[in-house]
């Protein structure tokens, strides 16, 4: 049982949060069945009507169980996204701030695997700019192929430190700290988590959070908004953090309409706000979050950069044939070094070549392919992109025919065109084929193949 687990100091602090009576709730939900949620991708599925909605969240959704989500072509094609109920409060907290305007810019700074910056994506729908960084290369990567499936061009993948976005002063309207912890909040859900923690890491923790602020902040525009949240229930990591940032930087608190019914514990120091969550009150794991606001101070307006990696593509220098590809209706081309072309919004161009000067970019816009002889290798993002072109040729697959095609053990398709194919499930792309007649090339990057054992839903 995992509450046997539980450190002695760390149920002290947690009795002296909630009282005796409400521990003992919190204790046995320790040991209660963890809940699994989804939440779908407006643009790639439809609402499902026989599932229980997240209440904070209008496209989150719980599951009964949990199925083994490796074999549904749909996860793959980027229809939904497995997260926590919790995280996805972020998506309240955006909404009621107001992300209204189409030109925002928003950072989500520590944004691995990509829950909340696949929210966020979905909330934008295509407007503004979004900017995800993860400071762990492989962990970016993940994060890079997670935010392709949600499908929309006007996203950045980058792989920094925070102190590098301290160059780009007052660039950003909001920015989101889902900052590393001591994961508290999460020792129902991975008990391991529970051998790591100490009193000693909960403080290095609220150390690390406060460098990580420090470093970020010159980012944030006047009036500009911080989001911050952890996935722990200590005060030395969450309100005790909140109000030192709001007196360090000259912060102000936003405090949210939170319904009394969905049992988020607002929690409150010196007049600064945030919201726990319990996993004994609601339907979901341990999480906190708080929203800051920048006072109007002077706005810096950064300088224009000569781009280090990214050129721009005008009608003489790109295929031919492109727009059979992919609707560069208000966007650019633009290539990368390597020649790869990708898909950015046109109003953002400008800033993509800031980001570029002072970051690390490894996924700007939507990756469309590689010429080759002025003939497009196209690139799996583009099978998974919501700016495809219509008139792409597809071939509709069942679940079958769709595993062994994302195993990579499908040899032939009946399908009388030749040529480059998308494969689809359900109406949505899941990546290329090239069919030669007699057998097919499958173009599925060797590392998103599934590894599973389809008959038997074991790992080989």
């Amino acid at each position: 049982m995992v509450s046997r687990l539980l450190p002695a100091s760390f149920s002290e602090n947690i009795t002296s949060k909630l009282g005796p009576t409400m521990f003992s709730r919190f204790l046995e939900s320790m040991d209660a069945e963890v809940p699994v949620s989804i939440r779908i991708n407006h643009q790639k599925m439809s609402k499902p009507d026989h599932l229980e909605q997240v209440a904070w969240c209008k496209s989150g959704f719980y599951l009964a169980e949990r199925p083994i989500f490796t074999l549904d072509p749909a996860f793959h094609s980027g229809a939904y996204y497995v997260q926590e109920a919790s995280s996805m409060f972020i998506g309240y907290i955006l909404e009621k701030i107001g992300i209204s305007n189409n030109g925002l810019k928003i950072l989500d700074l520590s944004a691995a695997p990509g829950g909340k910056s696949t929210l966020i994506a979905s909330i934008l729908n295509g407007k503004g700019l979004l900017v995800a960084n993860e400071i762990i290369k492989n962990r970016a990567y993940t994060l890079k192929y997670n935010l392709s499936k949600e499908g929309y061009s006007n996203v950045i993948v980058t792989n920094n430190d925070p102190k590098d976005f301290s160059h780009l002063t007052s660039f950003f309207d909001i920015i989101l700290v889902d900052a590393p912890c001591s994961g508290e909040g999460m020792f129902r859900k991975d008990p391991n988590a529970i051998g790591e923690w100490s009193p000693e890491n909960v403080k290095n923790c609220s150390l690390r959070q406060q460098k990580i602020i420090h470093d970020v902040m010159p980012a944030l525009k006047p009036d500009g908004y911080l989001i911050y949240s952890t996935c722990t229930y200590n005060d030395a990591e969450n309100i005790d953090n909140i109000s030192n940032f709001a007196d360090q930087y000259d912060l102000k608190s936003v405090e949210l309409d939170v319904p009394n019914a969905w049992q988020i514990v607002k929690t409150e120091k010196n007049g600064r706000i945030g919201y726990q969550f319990y996993q004994h009150l609601v339907k979901g794991e341990g999480f906190f979050a708080a929203v800051l606001q920048k006072n109007n101070d002077a706005e810096h307006k950064l300088k224009l950069q000569t781009s280090k990696n990214l050129q721009v593509l005008n009608h003489k220098n790109r295929p031919q044939d492109i727009e059979a590809w992919v609707d560069i209706q208000n966007h650019c081309l633009l290539a990368d070094k390597m020649g790869t072309i990708h898909l950015f919004p046109e109003e953002f161009t400008e800033d993509a070549k800031i980001l570029d000067h002072y970051l690390k970019l490894i996924y700007c816009g939507t990756s469309v392919g590689l010429p080759n002889k002025n003939i497009l290798i196209p690139d799996h993002s583009l099978a998974l992109s919501l700016k495809r072109s219509i008139e792409i040729n597809t071939i509709e697959m069942d679940t079958n025919t769709a595993l062994h095609y994302l195993k990579k053990d499908l040899y032939a398709v009946d399908h009388a065109r030749k040529g480059w194919l998308l494969t689809t499930y359900k109406g949505q792309g899941i990546g290329w084929l090239k069919n030669l007649g007699d057998r097919i090339n499958n173009y599925l990057p060797a590392e998103y193949r599934i590894l599973m054992n389809i008959e038997k839903g074991r790992t080989e």
